[in-house]
């Protein structure tokens, strides 16, 4: 479709999502297959088992690699860090549908994990102000306990664990900040820090896995039902979370990670992920089918077309501008499901 076409089409979508002309209490609904949904929470067990798996996997190898880098802080181990980095962070967008965030625990495991953006001046020192950050701070014992303390402890942009802490420091302080000889006591805590925020990312990774371990766990329909429920809404939130990333990518080319300049490949990796969980993966389509075919069609062509778009955004200003468009199309159009499976939908 041509982009000019395309971004008629979407505007005509979301001013005709305002209007709805008959509650839903006013529809008839046709009923769904009780062994259907049984059978899509057991392809969502299996796909977020996996990605679970490839995440602790990842986090652990970027573990090793950055207690490698601390050994021999040189260009090759840093590119090599770097590398694991970007990895290990796509693993985590890839998994990140697989996580419900039903409970305090769980999202603050999240927030450990992935808060973003990071301040510079909150981690380390800055040009202007050379005795900022918590680096700097001697009156501050670096421990594990002190930096999840520390974590968001005024403001969530105040991030001092998980990846995007470690993704300041790999990629915009300059190698000479670790260095091994060093006897300057800024440059030991900023190795110290980096070895204690990258094991806690292994650890709190393993945690948050373990504990969604049952979250897809479903013996009848009503539980199915419940969890199709969760996972709707839980997507949503997700989406919307990237729509931000979308408008941060087309106004500054900043966004989700900053400093490594991976904020679009971070957006790739999501809805690459969201179709996986609802599309590839975890055959969701006669079930959305049966609640809304109409709703249903659009997301099929929403996720299609923002895939090409996703696609020229690298090299193309004006389809990374009209992100945030087909993005705000399909949160419309998952708010459309999410709608219909609050009230209980007729079994067959």
């Amino acid at each position: 479709m041509h982009l000019s076409k395309l971004v008629l089409a979407l505007s005509l979508l979301l001013v005709g999502c305002e209007k709805i002309p008959e509650t839903i209490s006013e529809r008839k609904l046709a009923p769904i297959d009780r062994s259907q949904m049984l059978q899509i929470a057991v392809h969502l067990k299996r796909h977020a088992t996996s990605n679970g798996v490839e995440l602790t996997q990842e986090v652990t190898a970027l573990r090793e690699a950055t207690m490698q880098f601390l050994e021999r802080p040189d260009d090759q181990a840093r590119s090599k860090l770097q590398l694991r980095w970007r990895s290990a962070h796509e693993a985590y967008a890839r998994a990140q549908f697989g996580f419900l965030t039903t409970n305090e625990e769980r999202r603050q495991l999240i927030f450990r994990i992935d808060a973003w953006p990071a301040q510079p001046g909150f981690i380390d020192d800055l040009p202007l102000y050379p005795e900022s950050g918590i680096i700097n701070d001697e009156t501050l014992l670096l421990s594990p306990d002190v930096l999840m303390h520390q974590h968001g402890i005024t403001d969530d942009e105040e991030v001092a664990l998980g990846f995007h802490s470690m993704e300041y420091l790999i990629f915009a302080r300059p190698l000479a900040d670790f260095s091994q000889q060093s006897n300057q006591t800024r440059i030991k805590r900023r190795r110290q820090f980096l070895a204690i925020v990258a094991d806690q990312l292994v650890k709190d990774t393993y945690s948050i896995v373990e504990a969604c371990a049952g979250q897809f766990d479903a013996v009848d329909y009503p539980e199915a039902l419940n969890l199709l429920k969760q996972v709707l809404t839980g997507n949503l939130q997700k989406l919307r979370l990237a729509f931000r990333e979308s408008n941060l990518v087309t106004t500054n080319d900043s966004g989700h990670s900053t400093f490594s300049g991976t904020s679009l490949l971070t957006l790739k990796s999501e809805i690459a992920s969201l179709e996986a969980f609802m599309v590839t993966a975890v055959p969701m389509e006669a079930i959305l089918k049966t609640i809304d075919p109409n709703a249903y069609a659009n997301f099929r062509a929403t996720l299609l077309e923002l895939d090409q778009l996703l696609k020229d955004s690298d090299q193309n200003e004006v389809s990374r501008a009209n992100l945030p468009l087909l993005l705000s199309a399909l949160i419309h159009q998952l708010e459309s499901f999410d709608r219909m499976l609050i009230h209980q939908l007729p079994a067959s």
